[in-house]
């Protein structure tokens, strides 16, 4: 059985993008701004705002692209995800990515200084992002 796709899947995952990468985006810049020792944005060659809109892209990008592949997964087994999985799933996507990023702090201007600093990104990161995206549900235009 083929996944099902309505009319709108394409502004769906436009709009998932850029809610996400907004939420993304001001979560790492005032992470950096108050935990000034834990996360560091930019290098000798990039600002920290290039830093941060390259690096949250990335993790945006990741993020949005889970979607489409969760979605088949629940055509397949014929079960929805309920808020928690999508939280389980997000948190994971959220940790392992933001571990990889910051792997390449030289080209992509975000580090941190430690596993547990991206596990507690990760998980600030999963509730905002859950509320941005329930809130995105509930907007008309893309109803």
């Amino acid at each position: 059985m083929a996944p099902r796709l309505n009319s709108h899947t394409g502004m769906i995952l436009i709009a998932s993008y850029l809610v996400l990468l907004l939420v993304n985006s001001l979560t790492v810049y005032l992470g950096s701004l108050i935990f000034t020792s834990f996360i560091v944005l930019g290098t000798h060659e990039l600002t920290p705002l290039f830093a941060v809109l390259l690096s949250t892209g990335i993790l945006s990008l990741i993020c949005t692209f889970a979607i489409p592949f969760v979605r088949v997964y629940e055509n397949y087994s014929h079960k929805m995800f309920t808020t928690p999985q999508w939280m389980g799933v997000y948190f994971t996507i959220n940790f392992i990515t933001i571990w990889l990023i910051t792997r390449f702090a030289f080209q992509l201007g975000f580090g941190i200084s430690s596993w547990m600093v991206a596990l507690v990104l990760a998980v600030i990161l999963d509730v905002l992002q859950g509320l941005a995206i329930k809130s995105l549900g509930k907007c008309p235009v893309l109803s």
